[in-house]
């Protein structure tokens, strides 16, 4: 499984997540599109299932950024669950922190 390394000790907002990876850059800056990259295949710079994005240090960023790193872990799992009761099929990706 492919692993995406970001490290979260320099961010200071939430949008600096999305610019994390060039790969998140294609896409819009909410939970939304990154969903759409990740779950639904609806973005340009669309990494192949199956991968982990793992985010270090998230801990040394500001209280803001460690929420929004979350709730986007959390949204992405639960689209995930929607893509495979709506479609029989689980797309294998997921954002650890």
């Amino acid at each position: 499984m492919r692993t995406i390394e970001l490290d979260a000790s320099r961010w200071t907002t939430p949008l600096e997540f999305k610019e994390g990876s060039e790969r998140t850059k294609m896409c819009g800056s909410n939970v939304n599109a990154i969903n759409e990259l990740m779950i639904w295949g609806l973005g340009a710079g669309e990494v192949p299932p199956p991968y982990i994005v793992k985010i270090s240090r998230a801990s040394a960023a500001p209280k803001e950024v460690q929420d929004y790193v979350a709730l986007q872990a959390r949204s992405v799992q639960k689209a995930r669950a929607e893509k495979k009761t709506r479609d029989g099929r689980d797309v294998n990706v997921s954002i650890e922190y």
